[in-house]
């Protein structure tokens, strides 16, 4: 494995598979949707979902030594699940190569687990990955057309649902996605 200084994004983005590369072009659209809608940069938006998945076909071994090469912080959780390293790993190559803003860096880093205190840009993140129009469950066209009303209750929904599936699979939450059901329920 070759870190990222070694290649650009797009190179990274075209090694992915084509399943991988589909369902990040599906997060761009919905992401544009979203910053239309809620006046989030457009641009900004697009690198967001482009980025979100350049780690996400990488090996358990590889996240875990990319996530070290790469100075990451990160908790026994995200060690024991690495897949979880993708979000960050992907965040911090965009920063690195000064693409994005802070934002950007926050939607991907927290993209798969949510987070308390995220900014709408990776609120739409998080609802554009899970409601792509490739994602096929009852809610997702509901969720969708939520989100597109009134960006917070389609996180708080979009976050509900995660949280609905992840526990009826036995699995247990990142406690980032603990505290961000939380926050999302004192402000409800």
């Amino acid at each position: 494995m070759i870190g990222l200084e070694a290649q650009t994004l797009l190179e990274r983005f075209h090694q992915l598979t084509e399943h991988r590369q589909s369902h990040s072009m599906r997060v761009i659209g919905v992401m544009e949707e979203l910053a239309d809608r809620h006046g989030l940069d457009p641009e900004l938006a697009r690198w967001a979902g482009f980025g979100h998945d350049l780690a996400r076909e990488f090996s358990r071994p590889c996240l875990l030594a990319e996530s070290r090469r790469l100075n990451l912080d990160g908790d026994e959780f995200m060690t024991s699940e690495p897949i979880l390293w993708h979000g960050p790993i992907a965040a911090k190559w965009l920063q690195n190569q000064n693409i994005g803003d802070p934002s950007v860096w926050q939607a991907i880093r927290y993209h798969t687990t949510a987070g308390p205190g995220l900014g709408p840009m990776a609120k739409a993140l998080f609802i554009a990955d899970a409601v792509e129009p490739g994602r096929s469950f009852p809610a997702r066209e509901g969720l969708q057309a939520l989100a597109l009303k009134d960006l917070e209750s389609g996180y708080r929904a979009v976050l509900e649902a995660t949280v609905s599936y992840t526990q009826q699979r036995g699995l247990a939450l990142h406690p980032d996605t603990v505290k961000a059901l939380r926050e999302s329920d004192n402000r409800g």
